[in-house]
């Protein structure tokens, strides 16, 4: 009698020990999803565009990666390909700084899942201590891919 109400403590021990990690585990697996939704999803392809040029005014690397496509590339004004990785890295370690920027003149065309947004960013920031201050012309496009709006390519050239 003593011995089986010792294993019966114990399972309810362990049973109550499995719950706790459960718990443990289930959280774990679900933070990550929970700090995923913080960043803002567009409701269409213009929303994207003008929240990626937010999030390089507020220096949001994250919130740039959760807009961005896996394959997002930028042509920069040299003509050089800058792809999303290097870019979110280079806002969160401070070698990008938009210190002001407007958005004007904008344009956007839609074919389905696809916009194509065209404008001019006034903009003042700093690329490696180079400043820059002056209107760019931008051409941002959009894709709804899995119900979520992305950027995949933006075209930025300073206007003469």
């Amino acid at each position: 009698m003593i011995r089986s109400f010792k294993t019966a403590a114990n399972l309810a021990i362990q049973h109550e020990n499995m719950k706790q990690l459960l718990t443990i585990l289930l959280t774990l697996a679900i933070l990550p999803a929970i700090g995923q939704n913080n960043a803002p999803q567009p409701i269409d392809g213009t929303d994207c565009s003008n929240l990626f040029f937010k999030a390089m005014l507020e220096e949001d690397a994250v919130t740039i990666t959760g807009l961005v496509s896996a394959d997002f590339t930028v042509i920069n004004f040299n003509g050089q390909t800058i792809d999303g990785r290097s870019l979110q890295q280079a806002i969160a370690q401070g070698y990008i700084i938009v210190d002001s920027g407007i958005l004007t003149g904008a344009r956007t065309r839609t074919y389905g899942d696809v916009t194509m947004v065209q404008g001019l960013w006034n903009v003042s920031a700093r690329i490696q201590n180079n400043s820059f201050n002056g209107d760019v012309a931008y051409t941002t496009v959009c894709v709804r891919s899995g119900g979520k709006w992305r950027v995949t390519t933006i075209q930025l050239t300073p206007v003469q």
